[in-house]
C-alpha cells in the first residue's frame, strides 16, 4: 500500500532532481559564457538577457561554491 508518506516522498525526489538540473544548466551556461559572448547564448536557449544574466550568476557562484 502506498502511504502519504511515499507521495511525500515521491515529490521529494522530483523537486531534488529539478534542483539539480537547474544547478547544472546554470554550471553550462557561466562555462559557455567564458567562451562566447552573451548575445549567443540568449539566441540559442531562447531565454530573456535577464534570465541569461541569472543564470550565469548563478552557475558561476555555484562553481566557486564547489572548489572552496
Amino acid at each position: 500500500m502506498v502511504t502519504r508518506d511515499d507521495v511525500t516522498k515521491i515529490r521529494q525526489a522530483y523537486d531534488d532532481t529539478v534542483a539539480e538540473a537547474e544547478r547544472t544548466r546554470a554550471r553550462a551556461l557561466a562555462e559557455a559564457a567564458d567562451h562566447m559572448p552573451q548575445k549567443d547564448i540568449i539566441e540559442a536557449t531562447g531565454y530573456s538577457r535577464e534570465t541569461v544574466r541569472r543564470l550565469i550568476a548563478e552557475g558561476r557562484k555555484s562553481t566557486e561554491g564547489a572548489t572552496a
